[in-house]
């Protein structure tokens, strides 16, 4: 039982009510991630930041579960089925039981539509591979700031956290 609970939880973790059920046995469950949102249709698209190729931008994400930001997800398409998620996540409303908080990052692949024999439909970077399970999947000032992908040209970086917001910098080839 555990090794299945174990596999289950390799591609989004504890940060995703879907991809597990729990963080700690006693708590409820943790919220819901930018990619079960926009699957949903629960974000507006005008909360959503699309970064295409050859730009770079500057904003401020605020926290998923606050929806009076100006953007809540950013999208950062890579090919047509594929893209980056950038979004924040902190312990406020739904999300209060996270593994931490910060930046999460994940990469989506929409020709995938389920996780069976390695392969999921959405996985997290993990800025902290030493922490199991995908729990220190979070970037955050002073621990991790940036993100690359240097395949695909595509830079992230954290410039500065006010109040439960970030400020980030994605840039693109």
């Amino acid at each position: 039982m555990r090794e299945t609970f174990e596999d289950a939880i390799i591609n989004m973790g504890f940060w995703d009510t879907m991809s597990c059920h729990y963080y700690k046995r006693t708590l409820p469950p943790p919220g819901i991630s930018a990619w079960t949102k926009l699957r949903l249709n629960w974000i507006e698209p005008s909360k959503i930041k699309v970064i295409n190729g050859g730009d770079t931008s500057e904003f401020t994400l605020g926290p998923l579960e606050n929806g009076s930001s100006e953007f809540l997800v950013a999208r950062i398409p890579v090919t047509e089925s594929t893209c980056y998620l950038v979004e924040n996540r902190q312990p406020i409303g739904f999300d209060r039981n996270l593994p931490g908080s910060g930046i999460l990052i994940s990469y989506s692949d929409d020709r995938i539509p389920e996780c069976r024999r390695g392969l999921a439909p959405v996985k997290l970077a993990n800025a902290d591979p030493s922490v199991q399970h995908p729990e220190g999947a979070a970037f955050d000032m002073n621990k991790r700031e940036t993100f690359e992908d240097s395949v695909n040209g595509i830079g992230i970086q954290l410039k500065e956290k006010t109040a439960g917001s970030y400020r980030i910098v994605v840039s693109r080839r």
